[in-house]
C-alpha cells in the first residue's frame, strides 16, 4: 500500500508549531475526499498534484457517481428553455442557474445524460457540468468532413465513457469521445441510411441510444439504436404514436402517451429489438389528493427507473384564469412541484422547489416562455466529477 506524507504549518500569537500529519495511504485519502461533496471535489483539485490525480482518475469519478445514484435524496432539476436562455432549478439544493447561449445562438434542444447537460444551439454544440459549473464547446469536424446538423449524448456505463454522436451534412456521422485525446472519427457507411428527426429528444439507457429518424425510400418512421460500446447502429420498427415520448422503463426503451380527457396511461415497451416487438400496457390514471384546480393543470412529464410516474404542477396556468399569485402563495401553491406517484404502491411523493420565488415565475413570464411546453425534468439527477 502506497502511502504518503504531507506536512502542514499553522501560526498563532504564541510560536509557531509544525502540524505533520505522517503516513495516511491513499486509498484511506480518496475515500475521505469522496464523501464529501462535489463542489468541495472541485476545489480540491487545486490543493496539490496529488489531489487533483486522486480526484480526477476514472475510477474516483465513477465511484462517486455511484455513490450518488444510491443516494436517498437524488437531486431533480427543472430545466426551462426559451429563444437564447436557458433556466435551471435545482431541489432539494434550491439553486437557480442561468445560462445565455453565447454569439446569439439559439437554443435548438437539450438533453441530460448522467449529470451532464448536453446543448445544441444554431451555432454550435456544447455540454455543461451544472455540478462543476463548467462548460465546453465541441469541436468541429475539420477539413471537408460535413458540418453538423444534430447531435446526442450518451453514456457507456460498463467502458464509464460519455460519447457524442453527431449527424453531419453530405449523410456522414461523426463520434467524440468526451476526456479523450482524440477528434472525431467520421463514419460515411456501414450504418443503416435513416434521417435523423432533428426535434425529438434522445434517451440513453444502459449504455444504448435511442432516437427517432425516417428511413427507406418511403421515410418511415422508425427509432434507431446506437450501441456506444459496440458503436453498431440498429433499425427498429414501430407503430407511430401522435404525442408519444421516450421513457425508460424497467431499463428497457418505452414510448408513453397520455392524453387529456384519457382515463389510462399507455406503454408500449421494447421487448426485443432484433425483432421488433413491443409489449402494451397501460395504467389507470391515478388518483392524487390534491384540488381539482391543481390537477387539472397537472402534465405527465415521465417515469422514474422505480415505475413512479412523474407529474409536473406550475401555477402559471392558473394566472392566465386571472387568478392572483400572491393568493396562491399565501395558500402553500405559488411554486413548482414535481409529483411522483407509485402504481404499485398507490402512494405518492412530491418535491417542491421552494427556491424558485415569484420573482422568477414574472421573470420567465416576461420572456413569454410557455412553461409546460419548454419543460423538461431531470427527477435523478446526480453530481457529476467530469472535467469534459
Amino acid at each position: 500500500m502506497e502511502q504518503k506524507k504531507i506536512h502542514g504549518s499553522t501560526h498563532d500569537d504564541d510560536n509557531d508549531r509544525s502540524l505533520t500529519i505522517e503516513h495516511i495511504p491513499l486509498d484511506l485519502l480518496a475515500e475521505i475526499l469522496i464523501r464529501q461533496p462535489a463542489i468541495s471535489i472541485g476545489r480540491s483539485r487545486s490543493v496539490s498534484k496529488l489531489w487533483s490525480s486522486i480526484t480526477t482518475t476514472p475510477g474516483f469519478i465513477n465511484s462517486f457517481a455511484a455513490r450518488q445514484s444510491a443516494s436517498s435524496q437524488p437531486c431533480a432539476l427543472l430545466i426551462f428553455s426559451k429563444r437564447d436562455k436557458l433556466f435551471v432549478f435545482s431541489s432539494p439544493q434550491a439553486e437557480c442557474y442561468q445560462f445565455t447561449i453565447p454569439r446569439n445562438g439559439f437554443l435548438q434542444r437539450y438533453d441530460s445524460v448522467n449529470g451532464l447537460i448536453y446543448l445544441e444551439t444554431s451555432t454550435q454544440l456544447m455540454i455543461w457540468n451544472p455540478t462543476l459549473k463548467r462548460f465546453f464547446t465541441l469541436p468541429e469536424p475539420q477539413g471537408i468532413e460535413g458540418k453538423y446538423i444534430t447531435g446526442s449524448l450518451g453514456y457507456d456505463p460498463v467502458g464509464c465513457k460519455y460519447k457524442v454522436l453527431c449527424h453531419l451534412t453530405g449523410d456522414k456521422i461523426g463520434i467524440l469521445t468526451l476526456g479523450s485525446q482524440e477528434s472525431w472519427r467520421i463514419l460515411s457507411q456501414d450504418f443503416p441510411s435513416h434521417y435523423r428527426r432533428m426535434t425529438d429528444s434522445v434517451i440513453c439507457i444502459n449504455g444504448v441510444m435511442y432516437y427517432q429518424c425516417f428511413s427507406g425510400l418511403s421515410l418511415a418512421h422508425a427509432i434507431m439504436s446506437f450501441d456506444l460500446r459496440s458503436e453498431k447502429f440498429h433499425l427498429i420498427k414501430y407503430l407511430s404514436r401522435d404525442g408519444c415520448f421516450f421513457v425508460s422503463y424497467e431499463g428497457r426503451l418505452a414510448l408513453m402517451l397520455s392524453s387529456n380527457g384519457q382515463s389510462c396511461i399507455e406503454l408500449w415497451i421494447l421487448e426485443d429489438a432484433e425483432d421488433h416487438q413491443w409489449v402494451y400496457k397501460h395504467f389507470p390514471t391515478p388518483y392524487l389528493p390534491y384540488p381539482f384546480w391543481v390537477l387539472r393543470d397537472m402534465k405527465l412529464k415521465g417515469i422514474t427507473e422505480a415505475g413512479e410516474f412523474i407529474y409536473f404542477y406550475t401555477p402559471f396556468s392558473l394566472c392566465t384564469r386571472r387568478m392572483d399569485l400572491n393568493k396562491l402563495s399565501h395558500e402553500g401553491w405559488s411554486g413548482f412541484r414535481v409529483i411522483y406517484f407509485d402504481q404499485k404502491k398507490n402512494s405518492s411523493r412530491e418535491v417542491k422547489f421552494r427556491g424558485i420565488a415569484i420573482d422568477d415565475l414574472k421573470r420567465l413570464r416576461v420572456l413569454g416562455s410557455d412553461l409546460m411546453k419548454g419543460l423538461s425534468i431531470v427527477p435523478n439527477h446526480i453530481e457529476s466529477l467530469m472535467l469534459l
